[in-house]
């Protein structure tokens, strides 16, 4: 049987064929090379520059880093303290502690008379007394009990409940906030010239000779008010229960201004406990309250103070007071603006030779003392 010849046809054609798979294969892979390079490309792109920004401050950091033989010993003028931990940072220097005032003694120092208003709340009174402090100031003049009978703390005492201003302090507050500033705390008082209490319980009061009507200073429709009667026990008493109550709340000086004989018109018309206006010893009535009220308050660790105007002060025989020089007051403020703008020095000079008897004095002008000895 004859041989089948071979179909070069079919070799050639089966030949391109295998060619063909080849050439695909290749460019596959040269895709997929050409692919993966731009993956890589686009990454390295991305990465690039934070790396680059983390590896130069690296290396800047390390650079300029100072050289130490040994890292755990404290650099030149830093704190030794500090030196054991080195993310430590040093501590702010603690400001000194203000010292609390010793209240029972009378220091050299000046007088502020403050507001009320500054001493409504904790820190409002906290920073007036810091302000206070900064200025050298020794004693705080705090008002409790005003010319105008009103009383301005939350006061348990009976004859008080008609009398409390409709904005009270916390008077406790305000002492201890001056003392811890090393500031002494002074309750200020006016005990007689008050034309509240009078109409609270009448018996106190300034009657007109001997009958039971209270006296006015002046016409009603003029402006003129009652007074307690300075020689009436039951007023003085009043006088000593608010220091007596105040004195628990933190206050050990006291300043106690009106303890005196009313003033204005009609002086002679004026009845007392003690009688008739013309018929008693002002000087020596005055004097024997003065006593008592200092006597107890040596007693009770306490210091009393008495404020008079300046211009009572300079006469012999003044109509409210008498003679100053007779009361017997150790620690004495003088009001110098109740002077005359006229005076030509001399009823100062008599103010203070009056003064003269006084253990202590201090002149107030304005909103502060000056203390002179």
């Amino acid at each position: 049987m004859p041989k089948r010849k071979r179909n070069s046809l079919g070799k050639v054609k089966h030949y391109r064929q295998r060619s063909y798979t080849r050439k695909n294969l290749l460019r596959r892979r040269i895709l997929k090379w050409a692919l993966g390079l731009a993956a890589l490309f686009l990454v390295g792109w991305l990465v690039a520059g934070p790396v680059v920004d983390f590896g130069s401050g690296l290396w800047y950091s390390l650079k300029n880093r100072p050289a130490t033989s040994d890292s755990s010993a404290p650099q030149a003028g830093s704190d030794p303290a500090a030196s054991g931990s080195t993310s430590e940072a040093t501590p702010e220097p603690e400001e000194p502690e203000a010292t609390p005032a010793d209240t029972t003694s009378i220091v050299e120092g000046s007088w502020t008379y403050v507001s009320l208003s500054a001493l409504t709340s904790e820190d409002q009174a906290a920073a007036t007394a810091a302000d206070l402090a900064s200025q050298g100031v020794s004693y705080a003049v705090i008002t409790l009990k005003d010319a105008q009978g009103y009383v301005y703390y939350d006061s348990q005492v009976v004859l008080a409940a008609q009398s409390k201003a409709g904005m009270l302090v916390d008077a406790a507050m305000a002492a201890r906030v001056f003392k811890e500033a090393g500031i002494v705390p002074v309750a200020a008082l006016s005990a007689f010239e008050d034309p509240k209490t009078p109409y609270t319980d009448r018996n106190l009061s300034v009657h007109y000779g001997s009958q039971d009507v209270i006296w006015l200073n002046a016409a009603a429709d003029a402006g003129g008010v009652p007074w307690l009667d300075p020689t009436d026990t039951a007023a003085q008493q009043y006088i000593a229960d608010l220091i007596a109550e105040i004195k628990a709340l933190g206050y050990d000086q006291f300043l106690l201004s009106g303890v005196q004989f009313p003033s204005g018109y009609s002086l002679n018309a004026a009845g007392y406990d003690a009688g008739l206006a013309t018929e008693i010893d002002k000087t020596a009535q005055l004097a024997a309250v003065i006593t008592a009220w200092q006597q107890q308050a040596d007693a009770d660790g306490s210091v009393l103070w008495f404020e008079y105007p300046a211009d009572q002060a300079a006469l012999e025989a003044s109509d409210t007071i008498g003679s100053l020089a007779g009361l017997g007051v150790r620690n004495l403020v003088l009001d110098m603006d109740a002077l005359s703008p006229e005076d030509d020095g001399t009823q100062r000079t008599a103010a203070l030779t009056a003064a003269s008897g006084a253990g202590h004095l201090v002149l107030h002008t304005g909103v502060n003392g000056s203390f002179e000895r």
